[in-house]
């Protein structure tokens, strides 16, 4: 799995760990969204699973964890300034698909982590073909588990027709690979 960052936040700037489990997995993709990010270590959650349920913005589905009893979801700890952890809310869109929540995480400690309302909530939803790749992506630079990506892989998805927003979102990885 993935070596730490040392581009830690600034010791005067608070910080908080935040859980990432979907597109934001990738650091290219947290750090192009939120410059304070510093990854810190990689986790895995008991008694969740990951799903592409969440009614995105686009139309997509994007990336979920719900509890479970027997699966596990895997992802990256990152450090993140307080004041970036606001910002990232209002990317993510707290109150409006998702809501922030506290997982304890073994080893770890508490992380915010971002949790689908249920009112966003459609287990018909697939993701977009880039959105996938991300969490792919993700996944793969920190060497998780074959047996947690492959599910992934096989997990249908639509092509984004819209190939600006495609391209758009892709590139951070090219950037930052």
């Amino acid at each position: 799995m993935s070596k730490p960052n040392n581009n830690v936040p600034n010791n005067n700037m608070r910080v908080i760990r935040y859980l990432a489990y979907g597109s934001n997995l990738h650091p290219a993709r947290l750090q192009a969204r939120i410059s304070s990010a510093a990854f810190s270590t990689t986790a895995i959650l008991h008694g969740w699973s990951l799903n592409f349920s969440k009614i995105g913005r686009d139309g997509s589905g994007k990336c979920s964890i719900v509890k479970s009893n027997k699966d596990v979801v895997y992802g990256a700890v990152y450090k993140i300034s307080i004041k970036d952890l606001k910002q990232l809310d209002v990317i993510e869109g707290i109150g409006k698909g998702y809501r922030s929540s506290i997982v304890h995480v073994p080893s770890v400690g508490p992380c915010n982590v971002y949790v689908a309302q249920q009112s966003f909530v459609d287990h018909q939803q697939v993701p977009y073909d880039w959105y996938k790749a991300l969490v792919l992506a993700g996944a793969r630079y920190h060497l998780l588990p074959t047996e947690y990506i492959a599910p992934i892989e096989m997990t249908r998805f639509k092509v984004d027709l819209n190939l600006k927003r495609a391209k758009d979102n892709l590139s951070v990885l090219v950037k930052k690979s």
